[in-house]
């Protein structure tokens, strides 16, 4: 069939039924030609979806498509979260526009996660957590991963379609905001609060942490390999400490400096100059505390109120960081 694809015919007219009462006139292409290219076309689609069947249940809510494999209860609480979190985000930080819904694969666990990547999309050297295929448009993770690598992972699409002028580090220094947090439910909405330190970042970044250069991050030319997202994510939780997280944010999608050489100083509204004695300040403050942040547990979503007051005093989880409250 590939062979008889790739003849070269002579022009002609063809004449083709249509709903078997009109017919349609195409001049220029052979019959054999167009009926070659259709079946091709076909099997391709075929093979890249694929991998759908291996996922016994789909599940589609207002922002997502989840495809998975076992405890449909269990997905429907992380799809219930999913679809509050984008309201959320919509809501207080970007405008997140998109083609809804998002496809989301969920693995069984990591072993799985990781085989799946390497069989059915060649990625060789699979993460740990959770990843965003942009030329598949599909996020892939699995059940153990946590919300944190959700919320990360699910932004870099989000960036992508809607900041689309963000410099270099952001591009992971953004979404690894959003990866650590804990709120609750309040009747259907969520109370998140944000601007925590990752523990295992910190844990990562050791004594390199105080040492971290700020113009030399939001310099850098190399979306990845310059620097690891743990260096990336200090600048936006930089941004956070000062109140400019958001700010930053709206300046991007508006594409406003207001005069200023970067979003970055337009957000803080003063020139890098002034802003380094600050960030120098900032990451010794973060480094004296760094044994109280490594007992934070991972990100979590309470059932209701009383709930995460227990969570919190019971991990010493400060909670004097800002929240936002989904508006329902």
């Amino acid at each position: 069939m590939f062979g008889r694809c790739a003849e070269k015919v002579p022009d002609q007219t063809l004449l083709c039924p249509d709903s078997c009462t009109n017919m349609i006139k195409v001049r220029g292409i052979s019959a054999r030609l167009i009926l070659c290219w259709a079946l091709l076309l076909s099997s391709f689609a075929t093979i890249a979806e694929g991998y759908l069947e291996q996922f016994s249940f789909r599940k589609e809510t207002k922002y997502f498509e989840f495809h998975f494999k076992r405890n449909p209860e269990r997905i429907a609480a992380i799809s219930r979260f999913a679809d509050s979190f984008v309201t959320l985000l919509k809501r207080d930080f970007f405008k997140a526009d998109f083609v809804y819904p998002i496809r989301v694969l969920v693995l069984e666990d990591r072993a799985a996660f990781q085989e799946f990547l390497r069989r059915e999309f060649r990625v060789n050297d699979p993460p740990n957590f959770g990843i965003y295929l942009s030329a598949n448009k599909l996020l892939a993770t699995y059940e153990d991963s946590g919300l944190g690598t959700f919320t990360h992972e699910i932004l870099h699409p989000l960036v992508e379609q809607n900041l689309k002028d963000r410099p270099l580090w952001a591009m992971e220094g953004i979404p690894a905001f959003f990866e650590k947090f804990y709120g609750y439910w309040k009747d259907d909405g969520l109370v998140v609060h944000w601007g925590y330190q990752n523990p295992w970042r910190i844990e990562m970044l050791g004594t390199n942490l105080v040492q971290l250069d700020l113009r030399t991050l939001l310099a850098t030319k190399q979306p990845q390999g310059q620097f690891h997202e743990s260096d990336l994510r200090m600048v936006s939780m930089f941004l956070w400490e000062q109140g400019k997280f958001q700010r930053f944010l709206q300046l991007i999608q508006q594409q406003k400096k207001d005069g200023y050489e970067s979003y970055f100083e337009a957000a803080l509204e003063m020139p890098i100059e002034r802003i380094v004695p600050l960030w120098k300040r900032y990451l010794i403050k973060v480094a004296e505390r760094r044994s109280e942040i490594l007992r934070w547990p991972p990100s979590a979503i309470l059932a209701d109120e009383p709930t995460f007051q227990k969570f919190i005093e019971f991990y010493g989880v400060p909670v004097d960081k800002m929240k936002t409250e989904q508006q329902r």
